[in-house]
């Protein structure tokens, strides 16, 4: 797919070349607002303060790690954008809970275009309102103990984080206000992505507050081993990265095509059909959206117990394989040929057929959901034959969990907005 798109140079491309500079400048201002410190806060002193940072438990550490992904360090620093998009990704997965549990909502989403709208108008609320809510614990907690929460990050001595004139509740609304307009910010940043942009504006951001963070802790982890080891961490990381995301790209596309042929039908004199297509079967859908709760059990408190491990992998394999056999349901895809007058060659329509596509979703879904565990198994196998720190081997596995699957989940979407545009650059002139 990225090859056909090379083929027509997106910089020669006048709507490709307006759209990846829209998207760049969007992405240059959300990494510009993850660096601007918040008014009142004292510019070196969550930079001074990371020496005092270092000395916590094994949990805490991967739990400073795993915030300093989500947020860009924007909450160790106390930047403008503070949360980065973590409060948006909360805000949807609460909205996807309420949904399953209030049968008003789950009308709305399916509602339509109009239902969507509405619900991500919600979804926006509700992340302003968490941005209102963490805030108001951050500024207070910065204000009273000079700590900022789940960054391990305190100013040495009496110094807190803040100014000595920036106290008092003025200075704790306009700083919580500045918050959750950071947060707007990052939801208008996303829509311009996607309007003008190339790609989903969320996916887009998180990718390049990763691609700001992931190096650093690369590097901490190679500092940390220590000597000739340190280079080879990196290394095996990197591999670790490019072997995961291309074995979840090949499965993600990777599909069972069903023959279908249509009925023959009389349209005044002409017999129409019939027509041969066929209707794709994917196993691969939905793998990384239980691997990266899953790796959580990773970062529990202590050292990686002997359990954890079988259970990870569990969890991982048994998802895909149910995701595979129920996605797309067959029930409803078999209902869908009906409608449409089409049907599988030897299979009866109705039952028949929705069993005959529930069987082939099972036999696709079981090696997809080999090759999912295999790719969860893979940082965790690299960093344990690296003999690394307990700490620094979980943090390492989630994180590159986060990074292949955000990278996919980036990269597809974007390569098949990209070639429909250049296809249509191409043929545009015979259109006319």
């Amino acid at each position: 797919m990225l090859a056909r798109v090379l083929r027509v140079p997106a910089l020669r491309v006048p709507a490709l070349r307006k759209r990846l500079l829209w998207t760049l400048l969007a992405v240059a201002l959300f990494r510009l607002g993850q660096t601007l410190p918040l008014p009142g806060v004292r510019v070196g002193a969550p930079t001074d303060a990371e020496a005092s940072a270092g000395d916590h438990d094994g949990g805490g550490q991967r739990l400073y790690g795993l915030v300093e992904l989500m947020t860009g360090d924007g909450l160790g620093h106390l930047s403008v954008l503070t949360f980065g998009i973590a409060p948006f990704f909360a805000a949807r997965l609460a909205m996807g809970l309420v949904g399953s549990l209030v049968s008003r909502v789950r009308l709305l989403a399916a509602a339509g275009d109009a239902g969507a709208a509405a619900v991500a108008r919600l979804t926006r609320a509700l992340a302003v309102l968490l941005t209102v809510v963490c805030g108001a614990v951050v500024v207070a907690a910065a204000g009273d103990g000079g700590c900022v929460p789940l960054t391990g990050v305190c100013a040495p001595g009496d110094q807190g984080p803040l100014y000595d004139g920036a106290d008092g509740p003025l200075v704790a609304v306009a700083l919580v206000a500045c918050m959750a307009a950071g947060t707007t910010v990052v939801l208008l940043l996303s829509g311009l992505i996607r309007s003008r942009g190339v790609g989903d504006g969320l996916s887009v951001l998180f990718l390049a507050q990763l691609a700001a963070v992931v190096p650093d802790q690369v590097a901490g982890a190679a500092r940390e081993v220590g000597g000739g080891r340190g280079a080879l961490v990196v290394l095996v990381v990197v591999l670790a990265l490019v072997l995961m995301t291309g074995v979840v790209v090949t499965v993600v596309q990777g599909e069972r095509r069903i023959p279908l042929q249509q009925a023959k039908r009389m349209i005044g004199r002409r017999a129409l059909g019939p027509t041969p297509t066929y209707v794709p079967v994917r196993g691969g859908q939905g793998g990384f959206a239980v691997m990266i709760p899953a790796s959580l059990l990773l970062l529990v408190p202590g050292p990686v117990g002997p359990w954890l491990l079988p259970a990870y992998v569990l969890v991982v394999f048994a998802h895909a394989w149910l995701r595979a056999g129920i996605e797309p349901g067959a029930v409803d895809l078999a209902q869908r040929l009906e409608r449409s007058g089409l049907f599988i060659p030897g299979v009866r329509m109705g039952r028949s057929t929705a069993e005959y596509i529930g069987h082939v979703q099972s036999r696709i879904g079981l090696p997809a959901a080999l090759c999912m565990t295999v790719v969860a198994l893979m940082p965790v196998v690299a960093l344990t034959a690296l003999d690394a720190p307990a700490d620094r081997f979980a943090l390492s596995a989630t994180t590159l969990l986060i990074v292949a699957s955000t990278a996919v989940g980036t990269a597809l979407p974007a390569a098949k907005q990209l070639e429909s545009r250049a296809a249509l650059h191409t043929y545009a002139p015979l259109l006319r």
